[in-house]
């Protein structure tokens, strides 16, 4: 079944770090609670029921959270282990590839891989009537009216003001409008662990190098990345042993190696340990 597109993110809360860390540690720590509910986490972590359901819900847009149920997925269980307060920038590039690349998260999605890459700077109205135009038909007036612009500030603060601001992907001009930059200092096992999930979602071991740069939910899409600094990236991992570099005059492209797997990688980021191993 074709997954359904989120508008409501954030149910206009802003991105809470602490608060989301609060859930995470509780979670992790309550193995032998037979199921964990939105009540049990309301008492355990002292955090009214709306915010419990609301840092759910951006936990999921994450990949922190499972989807379906109030448990953490193989990477939140890292984070709770390494890293539950969003301090490593390693976490923040993850969390950005997978929330950015996801097109259930409607307007993450859309920012990152058409608004942001396709249009002149805009400031925060602009954003407002670029979505208005592009969503007047699959949304009302009054769900566009009542939810969208709660869900442009969250993810403005979230780059601007909040830990993803750390990352330096995203800006304000002197016009007060929204400008991107080139990601210059990317974590190469975290970058690992991106084409890997993301060739796992395209169902291939191979992807075409234009593929990891131009396609939408791509590592090289939403990072912004140049065409010579993908490039630098992939050598870079070919020389490390993490993926095949293959190159001819008319075709290059990234072969994923059939003994690792994004979560490899991740572990390896956090455990400082060798994936070669």
């Amino acid at each position: 079944m074709t997954q359904k597109k989120k508008l409501q993110v954030s149910n206009g809360h802003y991105l809470e770090f602490d608060q989301l860390a609060r859930l995470i540690h509780t979670i992790a720590n309550s193995d032998t609670n037979p199921k964990i509910t939105m009540s049990f986490l309301e008492e355990e972590t002292g955090l009214p029921f709306r915010q419990v359901r609301n840092r759910v819900s951006i936990g999921r847009s994450m990949g922190v959270f499972a989807e379906k149920s109030l448990t953490l997925t193989p990477f939140g269980l890292l984070v709770a282990e390494h890293d539950t307060f969003f301090e490593s920038k390693g976490t923040l590039e993850y969390i950005h590839y997978l929330a950015a690349s996801d097109f259930k998260n409607l307007l993450w999605f859309e920012v990152f891989n058409t608004l942001l890459p396709s249009s002149v700077p805009l400031d925060n109205q602009g954003w407002l009537r670029y979505f208005r135009e592009t969503l007047a038909d699959q949304y009302t007036e009054h769900s566009l009216k009542d939810h969208l612009g709660k869900e442009v500030r969250f993810l403005i603060q979230a780059y601007t003001e909040n830990s993803f601001s750390k990352l330096e992907i995203l800006y304000k001009d002197s016009e007060n409008r929204f400008c991107t930059r080139r990601y210059l200092e990317p974590t190469p096992l975290i970058f690992a662990a991106m084409f890997y999930d993301f060739s796992h979602k395209q169902s291939t071991n191979l992807l075409q190098v234009d593929e990891l740069h131009e396609m939408k939910g791509s590592p090289g899409k939403v990072f912004f990345l140049g065409r010579e600094q993908l490039n630098i990236i992939i050598e870079q991992l070919h020389d490390l042993g993490y993926v095949r570099y293959e190159r001819t005059h008319n075709l290059n492209q990234v072969r994923m190696k059939d003994d690792f797997s994004a979560l490899i990688f991740l572990k390896s980021y956090y455990q400082g340990s060798d994936p070669n191993i």
